[in-house]
Order: structure tokens, then C-alpha cells, then sequence
């Protein structure tokens, strides 16, 4: 008798248990509202026109202007380039992570998906990444580059927040897509013979 009174508390617990989890705590949880950090990027390049063997400055600001986030990132490519060394370096910085250089051949996140979709990378890359962001918290990058050949050469930059929970999590908002299928922000520097 004290067996059976036993089991059968333990199965109305569980059950109990049980549709909690599945019907009343996923609701509870999607109830809840969502942080939504708003990343802005700020660029200077204060040289639009170079002499081959000269470098020019890429100075970024960027800051979250949202709510409270886990990670910020900012990212310099360079799709005229199939590497950096020796071409792009990184003077300054005061993200909490340091700097990697993504190279092309590298399989890396795409879609603002969190690494959940992957792209291979078509050119290199340079990313910061910052943990966690507070609201109103300004990071900077500053990085020198040294182009090795004369004609246009192309920077695209952006900022992303995760959680991204939606377009205002990422800036730009709009225009060219990289090879992640991001939106960036694209420089060009004059390169003269």
C-alpha cells in the first residue's frame, strides 16, 4: 500500500513537472521582453587619397546605443586584398578581446545568424569583439594601411550586437552586403602610382 501511495505521488509530480515545462514556462519565457542592443559605428579616414608606399589611418568609434548586450562587434575587410600581412596592421584598441584576423579560406558566421549559418571567407578581415556591452559604452580601433598596389582600395566596416534580435541590431542597416550577406559600410582610399 505505502509503494503504491509512493508511485503514485511521484507520477502526479512528474507530470506535474512535465506540463509545466512544455505548456506553462516556455509561455512565461517568451512573455518576458527581450534586450535589444543598438550598435552605431562611427568611421574617420582622414586620407581619401594616397602616393603608392604611403598608409592612411582607419579610426573607428563604435558604441551600443541600446539596451544591454553579450557581445560587440566591429569588423574592417578588405575585399581588394587575398591577405593583410605586412599591408593592414592594428595601432590601437581598447576592446575587451583582442582583434582576429579572419583569412580568406576561413569558414565564418554569416546572416547575423551567431554562427549558427557559415560562410567561407572570400577575403581577409579584421574583428574586435567586446563582452559584455553596457549601454552607452564607446570602443575604439584604429588600424594603419600600407597598400602594396596603385587603384582604389575598398574598406567595408560594420558593427553587430548579439543578442541580435533584429535590424537595429546591426549597423549599417542597410546598403552593400559583404560576403557574410552583412550590410557594411564601404570606404575607398585612392591609391596613385
Amino acid at each position: 500500500m505505502n509503494k503504491l501511495v509512493v508511485i503514485g505521488i511521484v507520477a502526479v509530480s512528474l507530470s506535474v513537472y512535465f506540463s509545466m515545462t512544455v505548456f506553462v514556462l516556455p509561455e512565461k519565457f517568451l512573455d518576458k521582453e527581450q534586450f535589444t542592443p543598438v550598435p552605431h559605428l562611427e568611421v574617420e579616414i582622414p586620407s581619401t587619397e594616397i602616393k603608392l608606399g604611403e598608409s592612411f589611418r582607419v579610426n573607428t568609434i563604435s558604441e551600443n546605443t541600446g539596451d544591454y548586450g553579450d557581445i560587440h562587434i566591429v569588423s574592417a575587410a578588405f575585399p581588394t586584398l587575398t591577405k593583410t600581412d605586412g599591408i593592414v596592421r592594428i595601432v590601437t584598441y581598447d576592446f575587451s578581446n583582442s582583434p582576429i584576423y579572419i583569412n580568406p579560406g576561413d569558414e565564418i558566421g554569416a546572416k547575423y545568424s551567431g554562427g549558427l549559418e557559415t560562410v567561407v571567407a572570400q577575403y581577409p578581415q579584421i574583428e574586435a569583439m567586446n563582452r559584455p556591452v553596457h549601454p552607452g559604452t564607446k570602443y575604439f580601433m584604429d588600424l594603419q594601411v600600407t597598400p602594396e598596389e596603385p587603384g582604389p582600395f575598398t574598406v567595408y566596416l560594420k558593427s553587430i550586437d548579439i543578442p541580435h534580435t533584429s535590424s537595429l541590431s546591426h549597423f549599417p542597416t542597410q546598403g552593400q552586403l559583404d560576403h557574410q550577406e552583412e550590410y557594411v559600410l564601404v570606404y575607398t582610399v585612392n591609391v596613385n602610382p
